[in-house]
């Protein structure tokens, strides 16, 4: 197997994407899969509220665009905010909470933003199946 880092002295930009996925599934936080499309769907809806109704249309008509927006709108439901300011409160100095507050803002506002372009009410509303099911494990998970 090999090392986590590539520099054993390195900090966290030695760290090898593994290990770096793992730790933020491991909070239950999947930053790397979401950051940035809050963001992006922001400023287009804000340029013109006309485009909310076109990226709408993209996820009907566009299979990739339907299938990246599921994907994301899958790992929210898989997520937990929660767990990842409690992982704060324990590892990261207090100096830097307010960071965390910022980002699991944005994680809110990002959702909402998917759920629109989506047309859902609710996390994984088109796939009722997978929502039962991660529902479900919810319980098993949260407790590990």
């Amino acid at each position: 197997s090999r090392p986590s880092k590539r520099k054993p002295s390195g900090g966290i930009e030695s760290l090898r994407a593994i290990p770096w996925i793992f730790a933020w599934t491991q909070t239950r936080f999947h930053l790397p899969v979401w950051l940035g499309f809050g963001a992006a769907f922001k400023h287009v809806i804000e340029k013109d509220a006309k485009n909310l109704q076109m990226l709408r249309e993209m996820y009907n008509q566009w299979p990739f665009f339907r299938v990246t927006i599921d994907l994301i709108e899958m790992v929210f439901a898989k997520g937990d905010p929660g767990i990842a300011s409690l992982y704060d409160k324990l590892l990261v100095s207090e100096d830097l909470w307010s960071f965390g507050d910022r980002l699991r803002a944005d994680y809110e506002q990002t959702k909402l933003l998917v759920l629109q372009v989506a047309g859902h009410k609710a996390l994984l509303e088109g796939d009722p199946y997978l929502r039962q099911r991660l529902l479900l494990r919810d319980s098993y998970i949260t407790t590990l």
